[in-house]
């Protein structure tokens, strides 16, 4: 069983994290592929060859073809498509960590001289809620998210909140479920790669075979880039995502979510 973890954290709920750059089609880059492999094969050694799928709204979904770089102990995984370049992590030591994982990997894109034009930038955080014994999943939740009343005899079978926000040029996005539809465990529309589980996941995936119930905090940040890819630029692009995301998440979560997780 791994202990993988995401954070610092003394029980990180931190499940799985995304940083994402949404392209405009870009039909060659397979063509840089080997390069981008060379750059990155130290860390991510072996190579997968997927389909995405993409979805539009006025036509059919349509199939491309994908590359994922996956590290050797499977925590890591670099994904390559024509429409979108992403890093997902399931475990790593802090923030700070990532964004040199994530940078490297930028670096890398920028030493095949793709030169792509990138649409949008995106990081997103998955945490799952794991209660505690004599706990609900809500009350994990800042109190203004807990949920409608309900009388005291029900039985809640499962309860979210959606909001949107924008703060400084970022659009932030949170979902949270406590608890999640029955037997469910990730947010509906994450797109996860088979990475190695992290020990907050084969927590939460314990309790649901026992019949407990989770829950999730789902929080997406995304800018609007429209240039022309420079590994420079978009980090700082990324650093000041992650400052909202960090901000975000601590509005979101109650005293006992900081006095167990922290």
């Amino acid at each position: 069983m791994t202990t993988a973890t995401l954070g610092t954290w003394r029980k990180p709920p931190l499940a799985y994290v995304v940083a994402e750059l949404v392209i405009s089609p870009h039909y060659s880059i397979g063509s840089a592929i080997p390069a981008i492999q060379d750059a990155l094969r130290r860390e991510y050694p072996r190579t997968v060859e997927a389909m995405e799928i993409h979805v539009e709204a006025t036509a059919a979904p349509t199939p491309s073809p994908a590359w994922r770089l996956l590290s050797a102990d499977q925590t890591r995984g670099v994904q390559i498509g024509a429409k979108s370049i992403s890093l997902h992590a399931t475990s790593y030591t802090d923030s700070e960590t990532f964004m040199a994982l994530w940078s490297h990997v930028l670096n890398a894109l920028g030493s095949a001289d793709l030169q792509p034009f990138v649409e949008r930038a995106g990081i997103r955080y998955v945490d799952l809620i794991v209660p505690s014994e004599g706990r609900s999943p809500r009350e994990y939740l800042a109190p203004p998210l807990q949920g409608m009343p309900t009388p005291p005899e029900a039985d809640m079978q499962h309860c979210m909140w959606i909001s949107s926000y924008q703060i400084e040029g970022v659009t932030v996005q949170t979902r949270t479920a406590t608890p999640t539809p029955a037997g469910a465990v990730w947010p509906p529309n994450l797109n996860a790669l088979p990475l190695q589980k992290p020990a907050v996941l084969l927590a939460a995936e314990e309790a649901i075979q026992s019949g407990q119930r989770i829950g999730f905090i789902d929080t997406d940040c995304q800018a609007e880039v429209q240039t022309i890819f420079d590994p420079a630029d978009l980090a700082s692009v990324y650093s000041k995502l992650h400052e909202k995301m960090s901000k975000t998440f601590d509005t979101l979560i109650s005293d006992l979510a900081k006095e167990e997780w922290k």
